[in-house]
């Protein structure tokens, strides 16, 4: 990952340049150079030339269109914040290549100081299309002005705690290290997604250790995925199966958790009657799930 080469060259006065402009962008998309002054302490000799270095480096992106110069942080000084205090609170020391791309977020390994292996997963909603923001309504609630680094680090915070309902069930899911920003840094995920997987032996068990999973995860801390499908979930070549991207679970006390719970059993059910020739019958399978 380029940024992560950024990391080393980059100073604390560089970091806490870059922090200001984030705390400006509660308020407004673009923060005045008086602001970022204020916001980091710094005399304007010293804000103007690291707003200079950090700006050569194209970290942020200037805005001189108006009145007064200002500036907004761009998704690689993002990248680099959070990768910034994961190192400095030893999360983790390197990043590794990308193992994983989706719509909605990249995932690289990396490793800590012990080379421990882990995932480490960026939120990167807003890349594909604005449209798609009616899905994160729920998470940005009321608020008139929202930037999407800050949609992202709404959507980690809320798939970060998902994860820590879900691992102490022990069903092989990531277990979460930490998170910061739109970072979350997970255990490593073996395995590829579904969708990949040309050929599977025994697609029936395989069909059912699914669905059992959903089920416990439903009866144990009443959390429906609300988006599962053949790209979500993950097999591993012992037939260990992992359901992944908890970002729109709802609550089974949801208005509409019976409607997302048939889309996933539906969605699941055709996907393996289509694809491997499994039978099966979905609303039979959704009035097991609440039964105790």
């Amino acid at each position: 990952m380029e940024i992560a080469n950024l990391l080393p060259t980059l100073e604390k006065e560089d970091f806490r340049i870059l922090m200001a402009i984030e705390i400006g962008m509660k308020r407004s998309k673009y923060v005045t150079i008086k602001n970022i002054k204020f916001y980091s302490r710094y005399k304007m000799e010293e804000t103007l030339f690291r707003l200079n270095k950090v700006h050569k480096l194209d970290l942020i992106i200037r805005d001189a269109s108006k009145f007064e110069i200002a500036y907004t942080l761009n998704s690689k000084a993002y990248d680099l914040l959070a990768l910034h205090t994961l190192v400095e609170k030893n999360v983790i020391s390197q990043l590794g290549p990308l193992i994983g791309k989706g719509k909605e977020s990249d995932v690289y390994s990396c490793i800590d100081d012990d080379e421990n292996i882990f995932a480490a997963k960026f939120y990167r909603m807003g890349r594909t299309s604005f449209r798609a923001i009616k899905k994160y309504r729920d998470l940005l609630g009321n608020r008139s002005h929202y930037s999407w680094l800050y949609v992202n680090r709404l959507a980690a915070k809320r798939e970060f705690e998902a994860l820590e309902k879900i691992h102490p069930l022990k069903l092989n899911t990531p277990k979460p290290i930490e998170y910061n920003r739109h970072v979350i840094i997970m255990s490593y995920l073996r395995g590829k997604e579904l969708v990949y997987h040309k050929n599977i032996k025994k697609p029936q068990k395989i069909f059912n250790r699914i669905i059992k999973q959903m089920k416990t995860i439903f009866q144990n801390v009443g959390m429906i995925h609300g988006d599962l499908g053949e790209f979500n979930i993950v097999l591993d070549e012992e037939g260990n199966i992992l359901i992944i991207d908890w970002l729109q679970w709802v609550s089974r006390d949801h208005p509409n958790a019976y409607s997302f719970l048939e889309r996933d059993i539906v969605n699941v059910c055709s996907y393996f009657l289509k694809k491997f020739n499994v039978e099966s019958n979905p609303e039979e399978i959704i009035n097991n799930f609440y039964k105790i």
